[in-house]
């Protein structure tokens, strides 16, 4: 397998309300998770470095199941007041080797090795990568370490992740579908995934 100079922070910290479980644990298919089949697609992709951010009763959760190889930097969110931008700074904080990084929501289990080629294929030192379809950003976006820099330097916590991208150069990248739209936020979207997924 070939490793590549990419980490990935997986944003697993929040409390998941509308959807009435933690969508780390939602099935993917039969046999595995939402976290496991991203974990997987990140590192049979080559991902140098993993990291997962999460809150405590889903670290302990994901522990107890054996969810999570060793050899994935499991970083605990205790300041869920914050939101996603300071999951986002805890998670990079852990990228230690990594020039570039991409930031994946627990959300989108869609991801696969293709997407994340074509997103790598245009990494910049200059600009962040962010995959569109049909000129609407989608996700994951790929950081450089001068953005990964910038971030863990923020002096605001509770700062909105899409507001510090936008003072960052940004390179678009069309994507040939919408997996990189797709987001699982409520049960009536998870309900119409399963219909079609399994």
């Amino acid at each position: 397998m070939k490793t590549r100079k990419a980490g990935v922070v997986i944003l697993a910290a929040g409390r998941s309300e509308r959807m009435k479980e933690m969508k780390a644990f939602l099935h993917y298919d039969e046999n595995v998770r939402f976290i496991e089949k991203i974990l997987s697609t990140y590192s049979g992709w080559g991902c140098s470095e993993i990291v997962v951010v999460t809150n405590p009763e889903t670290m302990q959760r994901m522990k107890l199941a054996g969810m999570v190889p060793s050899t994935v930097t499991m970083v605990v969110n205790d300041h869920l007041e914050f939101e996603r931008f300071f999951s986002v700074k805890l998670g990079l904080g852990a990228i230690r080797l990594s020039s570039f990084c991409f930031i994946q929501n627990v959300d989108n289990p869609f991801i696969d090795s293709q997407i994340l080629d074509l997103i790598y294929e245009h990494r910049s030192n200059e600009k962040y990568v962010s995959p569109v379809f049909k000129g609407k950003g989608g996700h994951p976006v790929l950081l450089n370490r001068e953005n990964m820099n910038r971030i863990c330097k923020w002096n605001v916590n509770s700062a909105n992740f899409k507001e510090v991208l936008g003072t960052f150069e940004c390179r678009n990248v069309e994507m040939p579908d919408d997996r990189v739209l797709i987001n699982i936020n409520s049960p009536e979207e998870y309900q119409r995934f399963l219909t079609i997924q399994l």
